[in-house]
């Protein structure tokens, strides 16, 4: 089975060739003991190797955002990996391609590929499914470069260089593509780079205001997905805030664009917003181009490489039941 898990730091996306989809927080945590409720309180526990976890939405209470540099020795990046392949219906041995960030790409790739070739643990997810899965052969792609293709090969974008922008929540990818006549697509090294700002940044800014304003500690993780808060007994709600530190985070990714692209942001067919902070572009350059359902193009840029590559290694194989005179 071939699966492309997009493992970012605010959430994980994951499909299969089989069409399946799943996306849940990039949140886990071992399980924490609790008081026995009875039928009134089920925790939705996932077992890895015995172990109990909460993961993703269960775990927003008591786990912080994923924040290590180097995924390769970061076991909670692992099994995020390893247990969305497996809400996938992933079992057995499973071809998996993921990404890094375009500016840790280079120094990471290698050791992100060497660690999860060949991870295997047993999963039983809350629902009581069980599946003993790892990892046969992985395929690591730079985040940005592997969006490009799924939305620039559409027959809508008109030969010529675009920017694409990749927003995650917490950095912000950019590649200068040019798309050929032919529809091939050339990535210029020279015009790509990393932002360490995304969702993050938002997260931040509004927690830092809300305690600034009520005097009650918020953290960045405790209002990345509220629509309200609640002090004293009164609700407030985020939309305005919220908002307001948008443009403000905006404002800032397309000032770092335009100091690390210069003229290319002049020289180019359109801006092209793809992740799961796309939105925040808009806002600020109401010209951007985002594509339907953004958030999933590095997913589906995996994909794509991966049953491409595929394909390659079966067309190199000798033919199976077939023989020379």
């Amino acid at each position: 089975m071939q699966v492309a898990i997009d493992a970012g730091h605010g959430w994980v996306k994951g499909l299969s060739s089989r069409g399946d989809r799943t996306i849940f927080p990039a949140l886990i945590h071992p399980a924490p003991s609790t008081l026995d409720l009875g039928v009134f309180a089920h925790p939705p526990v996932t077992q890895i190797d015995d172990q109990p976890y909460l993961v993703g939405e269960a775990a927003q209470r008591v786990a912080a955002p994923l924040w290590s540099r180097d995924k390769a020795v970061d076991e909670a990046t692992l099994q995020l990996i390893l247990v969305a392949a497996a809400m996938l219906g992933a079992t057995g041995p499973v071809r998996l391609a993921t990404g890094l960030p375009l500016g840790w790409f280079g120094s990471q790739h290698q050791a992100l590929k060497a660690a999860l070739r060949d991870y295997s643990q047993t999963v039983v997810l809350p629902d009581g499914t069980k599946t003993h899965l790892w990892f046969e052969s992985v395929l690591v792609l730079p985040q940005g470069v592997a969006a490009a293709g799924p939305v620039l090969d559409q027959a809508h974008y008109a030969p010529g260089p675009y920017v694409v922008v990749d927003i995650g929540y917490r950095t912000t990818d950019y590649v200068v593509v040019t798309k050929q006549a032919g529809g091939a697509l050339t990535f210029d090294a020279m015009a790509a780079g990393s932002l360490e700002l995304g969702m993050h940044a938002v997260a931040v800014a509004l927690a830092n205001q809300l305690t600034l304003t009520h005097q009650i500690p918020f953290t960045a993780a405790q209002v990345a997905m509220a629509d309200s808060v609640i002090v004293r007994g009164q609700r407030y709600p985020l939309q305005d805030l919220r908002q307001a530190q948008e443009r403000q985070v905006a404002r800032s990714i397309v000032q770092g664009l335009m100091e690390r692209l210069d003229h290319h942001l002049d020289q180019v067919l359109g801006l092209v917003a793809v992740g799961g902070g796309s939105s925040l572009l808009t806002q600020a350059v109401p010209e951007v181009i985002q594509p339907d359902h953004p958030q999933w193009a590095n997913a589906q840029g995996y994909l794509a490489a991966l049953a491409m590559t595929t394909d390659r290694l079966l067309q190199s194989s000798p033919s199976v039941g077939t023989h020379s005179s």
